[in-house]
């Protein structure tokens, strides 16, 4: 009986280790290539490392070095850069278009007073006819020197710095202006921060640009890219060169959040046999269905948030039951005094790494510190806790004293106001909940949640077997709030549909809760819970195959086309990957760009005939730019104002985008596919990847290495949990006899 102890032992140990290589395989088997969120997060990582400050000034901006062999980064002070000479100063703006030097210093020379209306209208560059209108309000502060001014004491022709914010009507209102002895306005250039930069996913704050993210990402990454920099310095490698600059951020995001994915993996196995009952065949099913088939696997493959919090409060909730009042069926014994401390102690700290790197998950730390006071075994639990809370809480807040001046602030606060609700916003991003957007995110095919990953239908029967189990009650009411929590905040967020995405991202948070019942349906209904598996699995594989930041509802529209009808699945993955475009969709497009252009030509005076020929050359000419890959005119934009028409074409270059692996073009040195190299060369079409197109480069051949390894390792997972059920009830067996 001992003999077989140990043996089941080594067994379990085994299949921990197994699961452990099959998720860092698969997370680590792909590089998605660049985007705003990532890219702004790498920024802060090259920064911490190579300069020693948090702040991504000297990393927002590269251009091509002048034999266009390498990249070179341009610094950016204050809001500004150099560029043939040239000053240029950054914009940023709102929705609606309106724009704002991101420094908010409005520099030019008076051409206009309105007493009357409290505004004044600048000349902002030096021979431009352009002008700036500027609103005063009765607390803008005139000042020359250390004298004050009242608005008459302006003169036309004064140049002045006028320090602004855009309001709620898009209107620039100065809060303080400086008259200054300059003779003219500076001789400068405009350019839109998404147009030059890395990201748009920015704060700005005391002349120095942030990620307007929470910092905890890019904390998990610096011991990865700390040791890959430094080990390429000893070789002699150029960081800024194209290659080396992709390879890294490949290599970061895998020894971060792909390696920390890999071991919540493990979490969530010991936490399914933890609620089972140690029911090992079921609880790796539900982990390999939780590890590939749903947003989990492809937010592996990529330096966002979503994975590490997961993995925060998996590992959270794992120390924080063995707290509980009745003996884990993990361990052995009950926990000693010293281990139950512990064990709150290292589930608060997890809680905080979670809450620093997403912050809406404060409010799940409160959902998991009422569950260490009614279900922890200890009086003084919340105490131990909130000292495991107290290490993150700490790092925050020097985190934010020294990027802000303050310790009780967040990036999101000096944000890009493209990003902002308006005034009727709470914390600027919240707004009412939309019963709309709680249908979209669960079933509709843009963002339904239950569409991407149907496997999570079978969490739901797992939490009302917790509901009717004594031992799991606790933890059934800890998924039910969280899960709520998070919906509601999906449902009141004004950016709810989460940007370029395949999935509901911002539900992230609550994959692991409603993942983790789905044990209970792998033990009641094996064959239909399979089956929910393997079409998630199919699902997850084509999105992380193909590409997980799909444009399809965001940048790529149809006028009129509600968002629920938007099926990125079926719009872009799937015909990316078996055709090699998207074409069904850019086809609908170009009906939609065609109806709105003959619509158009009506307003004009033309024959039917004149008009029935310019619709067919359009018609040939947008034809002839998809199915080459150019630029076609197929994107309707809203006019700002009282513009006519209201709407307009624009061009995309999404056209552009290949499969069938891999589609993603752009890099982590670019906000925009396309900008530094041409959408055609080598450099563009290896800014994603996957390990297999090192053999079978843009070949559907480049996923059978992933398919064999996978196939093989969870072959052996499932073998080993089948043993290790089969002894468990030959040793239950034994003693009932």
């Amino acid at each position: 009986m001992f003999l077989d102890s140990i043996q089941t032992c080594k067994k379990k140990w085994r299949l921990h280790v197994l699961l452990f290589t099959l998720a860092f395989f698969a997370f680590a088997y792909f590089h998605q290539g660049g985007g705003w969120n990532q890219n702004s997060r790498f920024a802060m990582v090259r920064a911490l490392v190579e300069e020693g400050h948090p702040w991504i000034d000297s990393f927002l901006i590269y251009q091509r070095s002048p034999d266009g062999a390498k990249l070179r980064r341009t610094p950016v002070h204050d809001g500004k850069f150099v560029d043939g000479g040239k000053t240029r100063v950054l914009l940023w703006g709102d929705s609606n278009g309106h724009s704002l030097p991101v420094n908010g210093q409005v520099v030019g020379a008076i051409r206009a007073l309105d007493g009357a209306s409290n505004s004044l209208r600048l000349q902002v560059t030096k021979g431009a006819p352009a002008e700036v209108p500027v609103v005063l309000t009765p607390a803008t502060e005139i000042r020359r020197g250390s004298t004050a001014l009242a608005l008459g004491d302006l003169r036309e022709s004064n140049v002045v710095t006028a320090e602004c914010v855009l309001d709620e009507l898009g209107r620039t209102i100065a809060n303080k202006i400086n008259v200054t002895d300059d003779a003219e306005p500076p001789d400068v250039g405009f350019v839109g921060i998404g147009e030059v930069a890395v990201s748009g996913d920015v704060a700005f704050y005391g002349g120095h640009f942030h990620p307007n993210k929470a910092p905890g990402t890019s904390f998990a990454a610096l011991p990865a890219y700390f040791l890959i920099y430094h080990l390429e310095r000893a070789f002699g490698a150029d960081p800024d060169e194209w290659w080396t600059l992709t390879r890294n951020a490949w290599l970061t995001s895998v020894f971060s959040v792909g390696l920390f994915s890999a071991l919540g993996v493990v979490v969530f196995f010991a936490l399914t046999l933890s609620l089972s009952g140690g029911r090992t065949l079921a609880s790796a099913f539900a982990t390999i269905a939780f590890a590939l088939g749903t947003m989990f696997f492809p937010y592996g493959t990529m330096l966002y948030e979503h994975n590490l919090v997961t993995v925060a409060l998996l590992a959270s909730i794992f120390f924080l039951r063995r707290t509980r009042d009745f003996g884990s069926t993990v361990f052995s014994s009950q926990l000693s005094a010293r281990q139950t401390v512990f064990s709150l102690y290292l589930g608060g700290l997890f809680a905080g790494c979670a809450a620093i790197t997403n912050y809406i998950i404060a409010v799940i730390v409160i959902f998991l510190a009422l569950y260490v006071a009614l279900a922890g075994r200890r009086k003084d639990g919340l105490l131990w806790f909130g000292l495991g809370l107290l290490g993150p809480f700490i790092a925050i807040c020097c985190y934010n004293a020294f990027c802000f001046a303050t310790p009780f602030t967040t990036n999101y606060s000096h944000q890009n106001p493209q990003f902002s609700g308006g005034a009727t916003a709470a914390l600027s991003v919240l707004v009412s909940p939309r019963w709309d957007v709680l249908m979209a995110i669960l079933i509709s095919p843009f963002r339904g949640l239950f569409f991407s990953a149907p496997i999570l239908l079978a969490g739901i029967h797992g939490l009302v077997v917790l509901f009717r189990s004594r031992s799991g009650r606790a933890e059934a009411w800890l998924i039910l709030s969280s899960v709520i929590f998070v919906l509601l905040f999906n449902m009141s967020f004004n950016a709810w549909a989460g940007g370029w995405t395949t999935v509901p991202r911002y539900l992230a948070p609550a994959v692991p809760f409603l993942a983790l019942p789905t044990v209970f349906a792998f033990i009641r209904f094996f064959k239909t819970t399979c089956t929910f598996a393997a079409l998630s699995l199919a699902v997850m594989l084509l999105t992380t195959t193909v590409d997980p930041q799909s444009p399809v509802g965001t940048a790529l529209t149809v006028r009129g086309k509600p968002a629920w009808q938007y099926n990125p699945l079926t719009q872009y993955e799937a015909p990316l990957f078996w055709t090699g475009r998207a074409g069904p969709f850019f086809r609908e497009m170009e009906a939609s760009a065609i109806e709105y252009f003959a619509h158009q030509l009506q307003q004009k005076d033309l024959s039917p005939t004149e008009r029935d020929q310019q619709i067919e050359q359009f018609r040939q000419y947008v034809a002839h730019q998809i199915a080459s890959g150019e630029p076609a005119p197929l994107v309707l934009l809203s006019s700002t104002g009282t513009a006519d028409p209201p709407y307009g074409l624009a061009a995309t270059t999404l056209t552009a985008v290949k499969g069938p692996v891999s589609a993603n073009s752009m890099g982590a040195y670019e906000g925009w596919m396309g900008r530094l190299f041409p959408a055609s060369s080598s450099e563009a079409r290896w800014n994603s990847f996957n390990f297999g197109e090192l053999f079978f480069p843009e070949s559907r051949w480049s996923l059978a290495p992933l398919l064999f390894g996978c196939g093989a390792l969870g072959w052996l997972a499932v073998r080993i949990a089948r043993q290790i059920d089969s002894k468990m009830m030959e040793t239950r067996s034994a003693r009932e006899l």
